[in-house]
């Protein structure tokens, strides 16, 4: 086991948050995000004037992303050493894991399209922009699912001394509740529930941004520990060995 390798994917969420940060926010300058009642004309204004940044943001935020990847594997071995050798909430979080990020590429590649022709009807760009915002913001499942199923190992773990705090268990199911109230964006143009809103969108931001810190602080913490986990094949053949011993034992007194 290489210790820089696991450390790296334990940290690979908080450096997803940073990249993403960069490309999201400082380069495409999709904060404060603009109301999905505005105009055909006002929205496709917007893309074109800032297509470059756009663009570049977009790139950036695509490399950011694929580390959810690597932040989900992290996740999954540890959950592993939880649930020992059928780990099925590990294989689910990690499936999802990989989709989570396939979903979060995929959908910055509509605000790239928006840029690609200046000459492009306004409604057109208006509908790539909605093509975009309405499932970055609604498509939860795979989110919820994956952070629940992280909780639900934590909670499980029975061991003397387990790898996680069980509050961390309940908090990541807190998170994955605090991630719902997206998927309604769509029913809305304006208030608190819009793809713009302050429950749909800019809290379960914030709450986004604390599990991206707060996760990988216990799992590079997790790390530590590894060594010390018997691997499971090795303890089953040192019974063996011993039953195997006794009975030879038990066999030479008669």
């Amino acid at each position: 086991m290489d210790k820089r390798v696991h450390k790296f994917c334990a940290w690979s969420g908080t450096l997803c948050l940073v990249v993403m940060a960069i490309g999201f926010i400082a380069i495409a300058g999709f904060i404060p995000t603009r109301s999905p009642a505005q105009s055909a004309l006002e929205t496709a204004q917007f893309i074109i004037d800032n297509r470059t940044r756009i663009r570049w943001g977009m790139i950036v935020a695509m490399f950011a992303a694929s580390l959810l990847m690597t932040y989900a594997t992290s996740m999954a071995i540890h959950m592993r050493r939880i649930e020992g050798r059928f780990p099925a909430l590990a294989m689910i979080q990690f499936g999802l894991g990989a989709i989570f990020v396939l979903e979060f590429i995929y959908l910055l590649f509509f605000w790239q399209t928006a840029t690609f022709r200046t000459d492009r009807a306004p409604e057109l760009v208006q509908l790539l922009n909605d093509m975009a915002w309405i499932p970055f913001v609604g498509l939860t499942s795979t989110a919820v699912v994956q952070v629940a199923c992280f909780g639900i190992a934590i909670l499980l773990d029975r061991r003397e001394r387990p790898i996680f705090p069980r509050w961390l268990g309940y908090y990541n199911l807190w998170v994955a509740m605090m991630f719902t109230p997206g998927t309604f964006n769509v029913f809305f143009k304006d208030g608190p529930l819009a793809w713009n809103g302050i429950i749909a969108w800019y809290l379960p931001l914030v709450v986004f941004a604390s599990w991206l810190i707060i996760n990988p602080l216990f799992l590079s913490k997790a790390v530590d520990s590894m060594a010390e986990d018997t691997p499971p094949d090795l303890e089953r053949m040192r019974g063996d060995l011993d039953r195997l011993l006794r009975a030879q034992q038990g066999a030479a007194a008669r």
